[in-house]
């Protein structure tokens, strides 16, 4: 499946999609170094209270998610497979095209996803 876009267009959604995630992080080292609440407050009980539903998309939902959506844009512009057939076998070939941008946007996107599921148990942990 190829999908036909301009170069940058799927690494700057991606970009985007990452924001909520980073932006929740940022206020939350906040809030643990500096002891700075205001901001912390602001978004945590929409992240921690919210109804996951299917099809409910609030901030919780894309704080947890955007990470994720993130990484499943990017990781099929780095990473292609071809299924080659030939008479009697049939081979699958695995293409990595280096495009650094992608790369970071997926790796990054699966740093916060990690984190934040890691913050999301030890709350859950702690009450």
């Amino acid at each position: 499946m190829k999908i036909s876009m301009k170069p940058l267009t799927i690494p700057i959604l991606g970009l985007i999609l990452l924001i909520p995630a980073s932006y929740f992080l940022l206020t939350l080292f906040v809030r643990v170094v500096f002891g700075s609440t205001t901001l912390y407050y602001h978004i945590a009980p929409s992240f921690l209270e919210a109804p996951f539903d299917i099809f409910s998309f609030n901030r919780g939902v894309w704080i947890l998610y955007g990470p994720l959506f993130a990484i499943m844009l990017n990781t099929p512009a780095m990473i292609q497979l071809q299924l080659r057939k030939r008479i009697l076998d049939s081979q699958v070939f695995v293409y990595y095209r280096n495009h650094w941008l992608n790369t970071a946007i997926s790796l990054q996107g699966a740093l916060l996803f990690v984190l934040l599921l890691a913050y999301l148990i030890i709350e859950h942990c702690r009450y």
